[in-house]
């Protein structure tokens, strides 16, 4: 009872009552606030940052990760005010800063900060969690070969070729890495015949043969080089040697030489030339260096200014010939048959010299005389014979054979009485149409 009172005195008082009043008016207003302006949820999807260019000072990159674009955001608050927030109002950052190797497989996105000037609530982010695979990236020196496309003419090579630089530091991922093969620059050979150095870019290739693209191009390479051409060295000889020697063959140390200069130059050029070999008096084998004679603008590449040459000197070897008149032919005489021509010798006998191996293979019956009656008058008169040898054979001195010239008269008989070949006189025959086979015949 005495409660009761009390409570009764306190409801009296006017600041009580004042108190009461408000605290109604708050609850009357969140009622209403409750009923038109609710508490309530929303979900906005936001862009996703992220600084993983900060992995590059720590050697590093992003190679694989299932990071989004986007994020979307779960935010509390009265409807009202979540109604005016956009997705503008928020920064959702993934941080890469705190990563020190590539053991990091995972990593959090932060609860978005609210840039905006409405009371609420950020209450999740989703997700949460992202999935990352990192790689070094590492740095590597290559030799820098030159790739030829194209085939040059024959008897060309590209020398002294040189690259700047001729090696180059690569850097990218340590995969990456660890699968260039090669790195190369490619020529055309038509550019090579054109001009003596040319600016190429890398390219790359993995252990499969393809061009990695991430390294292809990446750095420019100067290359200069040099036309070089093989041609065959050529010498002749000059002078005769002693008296009964010749020359049976010489020979040079090197066939062949490597010339340098421009392919408009070397083009024409199809032999070098060395000294000539003076063989003037020599009656014996010799060596001597025989200077090699260049162009203008043309140099030697890796071969000496000099080549040997070995000349063998031999004495000629000497045989008597006999061959039968019958092997003879006469020209030059009357055709009409008003003369009849007699070679009164059986044989003839004659010296000839040569080398010693075409000696002995020599044939007699391939051996044939000639003898010039154009000139003879009735009677008996010695002819020189002109005899054919083979090449490298030669007559020692002259030979002649005595030919009688006998003018006939012709008789009404119609026809002569047979006679033994032996015994017949012989007829002249025309002359013959070359007289090459005659050249070997020496006067000496």
């Amino acid at each position: 009872m005495n409660k009761k009172i009390s409570l009764n005195k306190i409801l009296e008082k006017d600041s009580v009552l004042k108190v009461l009043s408000v605290l109604i008016g708050i609850l009357i207003w969140f009622i209403v606030l409750d009923h038109q302006n609710p508490l309530s949820e929303r979900t906005i999807s936001i862009p996703l940052r992220s600084n993983a260019q900060v992995l590059d000072a720590g050697n590093m990159r992003l190679v694989s990760s299932n990071i989004p674009n986007n994020v979307d955001v779960v935010i509390k608050g009265r409807k009202q005010r979540l109604d005016k927030v956009t997705a503008n109002d928020f920064e959702a950052f993934l941080d890469f800063t705190d990563i020190q190797d590539t053991e990091t497989t995972e990593l959090a996105i932060n609860l978005p900060r609210y840039t905006g000037d409405q009371d609420i609530i950020v209450a999740d982010v989703n997700p949460k969690v992202v999935r990352i695979k990192l790689e070094n990236i590492i740095r590597k020196e290559f030799h820098v070969n030159v790739k030829w496309v194209g085939e040059l003419p024959e008897g060309y090579e590209v020398v002294n070729v040189k690259l700047n630089p001729n090696t180059v530091i690569l850097q990218d991922l340590e995969s990456v890495m660890n699968s260039v093969e090669s790195v190369s620059v490619s020529v055309d050979t038509e550019q090579i015949l054109k001009e003596d150095s040319i600016n190429k870019r890398i390219e790359v290739y993995n252990n499969s043969g393809k061009i990695i693209s991430s390294l292809d191009g990446s750095v420019q390479i100067a290359v200069s080089y040099q036309i070089a051409k093989t041609v065959p060295i050529t010498t002749t000889l000059t002078g005769e040697p002693r008296n009964d020697y010749y020359v049976q063959d010489y020979t040079v140390s090197q066939n062949t030489v490597k010339i340098m200069g421009s392919y408009e130059v070397l083009k024409d050029i199809q032999s070098i030339e060395a000294e000539q070999l003076n063989v003037e008096n020599v009656n014996e084998s010799f060596q001597k260096d025989l200077k090699l004679i260049l162009p203008e603008n043309v140099q030697l590449y890796n071969s000496p200014a000099f080549v040997t040459a070995q000349v063998n000197i031999q004495r000629y070897s000497h045989k008597i010939i006999t061959i039968p008149k019958s092997s003879i032919t006469i020209f030059g005489g009357d055709v009409t048959g008003r003369t009849n021509y007699r070679i009164l010798e059986d044989e003839i006998t004659f010296s000839v010299k040569g080398p010693g191996e075409i000696l002995n293979t020599l044939d007699i019956k391939s051996i044939k005389g000639f003898v010039d009656v154009s000139n003879t008058s009735e009677g008996v008169q010695p002819v020189i014979v002109r005899v054919s040898l083979p090449s490298g054979i030669y007559m020692e001195g002259e030979v002649y054979v005595n030919i009688e010239t006998e003018n006939v008269i012709i008789s009404p008989t119609p026809s002569p009485t047979p006679v033994p070949e032996s015994e017949a006189d012989i007829a002249p025959t025309p002359a013959p149409e070359s007289e090459e086979l005659l050249e070997n015949q020496s006067d000496t």
